[in-house]
């Protein structure tokens, strides 16, 4: 990876985005729905074709495998002979089924294969968009977009590790993190934020929790899933919603690029120069700062390879201390002058959390309806419930 050094924008990597897609609103469409975000990215040129890795289908190894390799023979540059791959499938991606692509004499290759029913959550279109613009405006030293195919693509592979979840407590480490988000978020300045009517900057959470419920609420009208749906009181959300959205007005923070899912899994170690950089931007878009911050630091009561993945554990929840290290870094030598001191940024910030376990307590719901995934949705999707009407709760 000697290329890092040409990076403009370090710790960023391809990224793709968060979903536009889902169905037709129940409730009306506010001012914001009327922002248009222009993404007429030319991506011609990337190898592709409409064929399907089918995994529920494809449970046989051998079968997979013949699968995967017929799709390699036909958009892979330099492929198209191969005759023997292995594939390791990488634990912990909460979407999509990803694996590292072997074969011999070949440099290996990320295989994503976006899981069932995620074009509810997260737009393709857009994804691959974002994916070369993010190429662009990084000096190509991202992971590279080689291919993609019905239901997937093949991405460069980099050489790295993934962060573990008692890494994201390490102060030099939250500090790594910390700065590669404000460089993330810079990219608003290359591409702004579109406005509504009344002109202010367009942001996508409240449109992502819209158009999440509107898609939960056409499962409820089926008996089976209205029953499954119960412990969720779904029913008291739309008054929620509104509560959470007023609440939030109090605690303005500019809108800039944001990943809105740094997880611990979405993070890496480059091997060979020890830089940090963010990946997996399946929910990229335009958010408010402090709701890109806030939900990162609820990550750190997630441990999705331990015994209780789908639990939150409160207590590793950062410290004050903790919280305004990493806000300070964030900082570093540029203030932000919506943000006059550290100590307002964090306020801000623990408000916009609550946001968050909104956001991803609906998702849960989703996932759980339709996600081939062997995760416990449900506990997860109640707990993240449970801590949103806590959090909310708190503020008058």
């Amino acid at each position: 990876m000697g290329a890092q050094q040409k990076r403009r924008i370090p710790g960023v990597m391809a990224p793709s985005v968060r979903s536009a897609s889902s169905p037709a609103l129940i409730v009306p469409p506010t001012e914001d729905s009327d922002a248009k975000i222009d993404f007429s990215v030319d991506i011609e040129g990337v190898p592709s074709c409409q064929d399907v890795i089918d995994l529920l289908k494809l449970k046989e190894k051998k079968a997979l495998y013949d699968c995967v390799i017929d799709v390699c023979r036909k958009v892979l540059p330099g492929w198209e002979q191969v005759q023997e791959i292995s594939l390791d499938r990488v634990s912990g991606a909460m979407t999509n089924a990803v694996y590292f692509l072997d074969s011999p004499g070949k440099s290996r290759v990320l295989l994503r294969v976006y899981g069932v029913g995620a074009d509810n959550l997260v737009d393709r279109k857009r994804e691959l968009a974002w994916l070369s613009r993010l190429s662009q405006v990084s000096n190509n030293v991202s992971p590279q977009l080689l291919a993609t195919f019905g239901n997937g693509r093949f991405e460069e592979y980099l050489d790295s590790t993934t962060l573990t979840h008692a890494e994201l407590s390490d102060p030099t480490t939250s500090c790594q993190i910390a700065q590669a988000l404000r460089q993330l978020h810079s990219l608003a300045d290359d591409y702004p934020p579109p406005t509504t009517s009344k002109g202010v900057p367009f942001v996508e959470i409240w449109r992502n929790i819209t158009q999440w419920y509107t898609a939960i609420r056409e499962l409820m009208n089926q008996d089976t899933w209205k029953a499954k749906f119960k412990d969720f009181d779904l029913e008291s959300l739309p008054a929620e919603i509104e509560r959470c959205k007023a609440i939030m007005e109090r605690f303005p923070s500019p809108t800039v690029f944001a990943h809105n899912d740094t997880q611990y899994g979405n993070v890496l170690r480059l091997t060979e120069t020890g830089e940090l950089v963010i990946v997996d931007f399946d929910y990229v878009g335009y958010n408010p700062l402090a709701f890109d911050l806030g939900n990162h630091l609820n990550e750190w009561m997630y441990n999705y390879h331990g015994d209780h993945p789908a639990e939150p554990m409160p207590e590793y929840f950062p410290s004050k201390e903790q919280r305004l290290r990493f806000l300070n870094a964030y900082i570093g030598d540029k203030p932000i002058p919506e943000h006059p001191s550290v100590e307002e940024l964090d306020q801000c910030v623990l408000a916009w959390a609550v946001a968050g376990h909104l956001q991803w307590a609906l998702w849960g719901v989703i996932q759980y309806s339709q996600s081939e995934i062997d995760y416990d949705y449900h506990l997860y999707a109640k707990a993240r419930f449970d801590i949103f009407r806590k959090k909310l709760a708190n503020y008058p």
